[in-house]
């Protein structure tokens, strides 16, 4: 069957949209219309199958399903034309009618093109390849050069350094050419008389020299420093240029055998002739799989040009190799010529002070003997000279000092320092005569001020560069400035810590002498002397260094300087001078005591014995105390202080036995300047403890009735037989409440010092209040914070066993021995039974006379101690007595009415019983006696400040005594 142009184009655009996305839309809606369809027309189907299957109603259905097609394809055109990709697929429906009917044909039609297109892009990519190629050449070439520059430019450096150098060198032998002859002029003018001769071209010249010269020098140190600079420049770059050759040699063999291995594989996959025709098909195909990922870059070096590199890197490296001895060279020359240049003006500063001193000592005697005359003008002008000469100087030696850090040579400049302006100080200073000066010998009463005047004349002298130096090599923050070498206390140069402090002590460690008279004395005082005076000048010696430099303190001469500046072209007060602050000694003097010189001289230190010397000497002094009071008593006069101490101890800490003197003055001793050192602290408080412990140990054994006091003193005895020696009666001691109640007092006061004022004591020795003795002790807040708390729970772990102690004394000892006193009294209540029996007596009308002596040493010693009673005893001590004896008496009333009831019982039962005056028989006038008795005992009870109805034994005897309250008369 034909198809009319409407299904053509119907199939043509269905072919279209088959080939697009949206098609599968149009499928779907043709297969949802012949499903409606088909289930339409299934109902009919069974009904009239025949009528189906004819070829009328055949055509008509195909005419119906065309009309159908050619509907949908219009709405779907619609809908294509109006969405963007719709109209795309409606563009290249055309063209997809031109379309060969098979690829194979396409394929060999676009054949000659593809070849012409990889073709080009073959020689493309090799003229990109050569233009890389030449581009890496071009940069090792660029490369090349900048290391050529950089070499002639390192070259030319090292041979300006080399000039600075030689200059130096030729400086240095005019002045030796001079010197000598100087030498021959001199002798030559002792033997033909031309001394004046020289003197006067010295002087018509010296001016115009001076300033010439001092102008030259100034820049030719200037020239060291950069000379320095130039130098560690060359060093880094001759170190650069072996890191580089060695990092290359590290790298370049792996390299060499991967490229060794590939050349190898092309040699036998690539013949000669196809060589290049291969390596455009690789480059080809590289390019095909890879896009232009595989296109070079000037930044992608091959083997090929990395050698080119390393070879440039290797022909500097070669250049440097042969620089280098001559580098080494430069850098031992240029520290061996700022070292020297170091010392000539460290000797010009010295000259210079030795002659300001000299001068101010000449201008003193002359302004005294002319009446302080007209040289004023001259002085001034002298002293501006000097002052500006002086400042000079400190600029060159700054300079020095730098380029020396520049080179880590710090130890160099260190050692100079301490060479040509230390020791020579010391060496004029310490002696042994000047250490034993103001006293014998071999107490080094001299050793204080000794070393005052060293640091006093290493102030005056080099004070300004040591500030200069410790303000250069810090920042402003504090922090050292860090560098590839430093000496041992952590700065470039630290001219305060080694260039002062390690001369000093060297020289004090060096001599045998000195050093066995100062660290060995074998006496104590002169050992803690000794130590004292050292430990006080190495705390200070950063401050006294340090401080501010006496030309600073010209303060008129410096603004009268400013009003001539122009004049005279004078601009000296315009160089910096660093300002040193509390916190920058502080820095300073932290790196003494961290030095290893520091440390090692505290090792020198037999401390260990010092303190058992200082400890033998306060065990004697206890011993003998305690023999005194073995054989004397507790009044024994043992004190062997000063009487203004003892009235002090009296006075202020409120202890009377002497014995107590003896001990608390040995406990401040131990705490004493000229005592105490700080390394020590712990052994000196161990000691303390050990003291009071003996001390409590010997109480407590007289408490006990192990130890007896009195006798002969067996020492007098045997040094002096001659004597007739009397002998004390021996006793204990707890047997007498008094030394009983005085003892515990002592002890009482004893604790109460030992937790407040003997603390405060020592705290205020360890850790002082004021700022500057603070400063000396080198310790920080917290750390002097946590050595009064350790010292506060030792000696509080210590108080704890007093309490037992006193409370044993008064709740044991004294209530037995009162209430045995007590209780004598008490016989007597038996007689007051036989003072009425028959007697004929009238009725009692007052106590008994025997209670009144019942509490009697009850009330003596507590009016006599009631001030000297231990708060935490209280009158706890009194009730037990009152206790203990009111029981006895209550028992002794009892069984005295019992008697009295017996003996009426009796009386009566034999009709005997017969009225006496009063009308009262003789067993009720002994129960009104007890009764007044028991009042007066009863009064005497609350004298004593206790409740009577609080005692269960004065209970007791109002409960026996109540039935004779009728008896009292009305």
């Amino acid at each position: 069957m034909g198809e009319s142009p409407s299904a053509a184009e119907g199939s043509a655009a269905l072919t279209t949209a088959a080939a697009s996305p949206p098609a599968f839309s149009l499928e779907e809606s043709k297969e949802e219309l012949i499903d409606q369809q088909q289930n339409r027309s299934s109902s009919d189907v069974h009904n009239n199958s025949s009528a189906l299957n004819s070829t009328p109603y055949l055509q008509s259905r195909l005419v119906h399903l065309r009309n159908e097609s050619q509907d949908l394809s219009t709405e779907l055109t619609k809908k294509l034309a109006t969405s963007r990709s719709g109209q795309s697929l409606l563009h290249i429906g055309p063209s997809l009618s031109t379309l060969p009917p098979d690829l194979t044909s396409l394929l060999e039609a676009l054949s000659p093109l593809l070849s012409q297109v990889e073709h080009y892009e073959g020689e493309n990519r090799g003229e990109l390849d050569r233009l890389v190629s030449q581009g890496r050449e071009v940069q090792c070439a660029v490369k090349k050069r900048e290391f050529s520059v950089q070499c002639a430019e390192i070259y030319s450096d090292l041979r300006g350094a080399e000039e600075v150098l030689r200059w130096k060198l030729v400086q240095k032998q005019q002045q030796v050419q001079g010197e000598k002859k100087n030498k021959k002029n001199e002798e030559g003018s002792k033997r033909g008389g031309y001394e004046y001769d020289i003197v006067d071209v010295a002087e018509d010249g010296d001016d115009d020299w001076s300033e010439d010269e001092a102008e030259e020098e100034f820049d030719h140190i200037c020239s060291l420093e950069r000379a320095a600079y130039t130098t560690l420049h060359l060093l880094q770059e001759l170190h650069c240029s072996s890191a580089d050759v060695s990092a290359m040699t590290m790298t370049t063999t792996p390299k060499n055998k991967r490229t060794t291995t590939q050349s190898d594989g092309d040699e036998h996959n690539n013949d000669g002739s196809n060589n290049s025709n291969n390596i455009n098909n690789n480059n080809n195909n590289n390019i095909a799989n890879n896009g232009s990922n595989n296109l070079p870059l000037l930044s992608d070096f091959s083997s090929n040009d990395n050698t080119l590199l390393n070879g440039v890197v290797l022909e500097k490296s070669r250049f440097l190799a042969k620089l280098a001895p001559r580098i080494r060279r430069l850098e031992s020359d240029t520290a061996k010529c700022l070292v020297s240049t170091l010392e000539d003006l460290l000797v010009r500063v010295r000259s210079l002070v030795e002659d300001e001193n000299d001068d101010t000592t000449n201008n003193d005697e002359g302004g005294q003997d002319d009446g302080g005359g007209g040289n004023d003008d001259a002085v001034y002008n002298d002293k501006q000279q000097r002052k500006r000469q002086h400042d000079e100087l400190l600029l060159m030696i700054g300079h020095c000092l730098r380029g020396l850090a520049l080179l880590g040579k710090g130890a160099d400049a260190e050692n100079a320092f301490a060479r040509v302006a230390i020791m020579p100080i010391i060496r004029s200073k310490l002696s042994m005569g000047k250490l034993d000066e103001g006293g014998s010998r071999g107490e080094c009463a001299g050793l204080f001020f000794l070393l005052d005047g060293i640091a006093n004349t290493i102030s005056t002298m080099y004070g300004s560069i040591l500030r200069s130096s410790e303000s250069m090599f810090t920042n402003e923050s504090g922090n050292i400035s860090k560098k590839k070498k430093a000496s041992p206390s952590g700065m470039e140069i630290d001219l305060v810590t080694c260039g002062v402090w390690v001369p000093v002590a060297t020289a004090l460690m060096a001599d045998p002498g000195i050093k066995m008279a100062i660290f060995s004395p074998g006496i104590a005082n002169v050992l803690q002397a000794n130590y004292s005076a050292l430990d006080t000048f190495l705390s200070e010696l950063a401050g006294s260094l340090l401080r501010k430099s006496p030309y600073d303190e010209l303060k008129k001469l410096e603004e009268e300087e400013k009003t001539s500046i122009i004049e005279t072209g004078n601009f000296s007060q315009f160089y910096y001078r660093p300002t040193i602050k509390a916190d920058a000694i502080e820095r300073a003097q932290a790196r003494l005591y961290t030095h290893p010189t520091t440390v090692d001289f505290s090792k020198r230190w037999n401390l260990p014995i010092y303190y058992q010397l200082r400890f033998a000497e306060f065990c004697k002094r206890l011993d003998k105390a305690v023999e005194g009071v073995c054989r004397e008593g507790w009044t024994a006069d043992v004190f062997t202080g000063d009487a203004s101490d003892g009235k002090k101890l009296s006075d202020t800490y409120g202890f009377e036995l002497p014995f107590f003197f003896e001990l608390y003055d040995i406990l401040l001793s131990m705490w004493k300047p000229d005592v105490y050192l700080r390394p020590l602290t712990h052994r000196f408080l161990r000691g303390a403890m050990q003291l009071i412990g003996r001390v409590l140990a010997f109480v407590k054994d007289g408490a006990d009735r192990k130890i007896q006091f009195g006798g002969t003193d067996q020492s007098e005895a045997e040094s002096d037989p001659s004597e007739t020696s009397v002998a004390n009666p021996v006793y204990f001691w707890n047997e007498r409440v008094e030394d009983v109640a005085v003892v515990a007092w002592e002890v009482t006061i004893l604790e109460t010092c030992l937790t407040h004022d003997y603390l405060d004591y020592i705290a205020n020795t360890v850790s002082p209040n004021d700022k500057e003795s603070r400063q000396s002790t080198h310790n920080s807040s917290l750390e002097l914070e946590e050595i009064q708390s350790l010292a506060s729970e030792v000696l509080v772990e210590c108080s704890q066993e007093f309490s037992p102690l006193v409370s044993q004394a008064w709740n044991s000892l004294i209530v037995d021995r009162l209430t045995k006193q007590c209780c004598i009294p008490l016989t007597a209540v038996k007689g007051v039974a036989a003072t009425y029996r028959m007697t004929n007596r009238p009725p009692p009308s007052q106590a008994s006379p025997f209670v009144a002596s019942v509490l009697r040493p009850l009330k003596e010693f507590n009016t006599t101690f009631s001030s000297r009673t231990p708060p935490q005893i209280g009158d706890v001590w009194k009730q037990k007595i009152v206790e203990a004896v009111s029981s006895k008496y209550s028992i002794a009333v009892e069984d005295l009415i019992a008697t009295v009831k017996r003996t009426e019982e009796a009386l009566k039962s034999r009709k005997t019983r017969k009225m006496m005056a009063g009308g009262m028989s003789d067993g009720e006038k002994v129960k009104l006696q007890l009764l007044l008795d028991y009042r007066q005992y009863k009064k005497d009870v609350e004298e004593l400040g206790l409740e009577s109805d609080s005692i269960e034994g004065v209970v007791k005897l109002n409960q026996l005594t109540s039935e004779a309250e009728s008896l009292l008369p009305k």
